[in-house]
């Protein structure tokens, strides 16, 4: 159909406003903001949920949106609020710390590993 009033241009391309949808969940993207993988249009909820890499602390996504900071060790990402001592829960950020299997550890916590 003809895009007579409040048409989206995507990639070079026309859309009706009402046709400019999410890939996964289908919510109307005119005027909200979005991102695009392999060239499809996704709500940024639907984008986390699919794509982002899971925080190894609470296993919510991590976005990176909003300037976001997560820190990254050996394949495993945590958001900064959730790298904490797995047994006193002191925060780790920018601070030294042990593994212990999947847990990471305070010096003080872990001197007995």
């Amino acid at each position: 159909q003809a895009i007579t009033t409040g048409g989206v241009t995507y990639r070079e391309q026309p859309w009706h406003k009402e046709c400019f949808v999410c890939t996964a969940c289908k919510k109307q993207l005119s005027g909200q903001r979005f991102t695009s993988r392999d060239e499809f249009a996704y709500c940024l909820s639907c984008f986390c949920n699919l794509y982002a890499k899971k925080c190894a602390g609470c296993t919510n996504p991590i976005s990176g949106l909003r300037g976001t900071k997560y820190i990254s060790f050996e394949e495993r990402q945590w958001h900064n609020d959730c790298f904490n001592c797995k047994k006193c829960s002191l925060s780790l950020v920018g601070r030294g710390f042990l593994t212990e299997r999947d847990d990471i550890l305070c010096p003080e916590c872990g001197k007995d590993i």
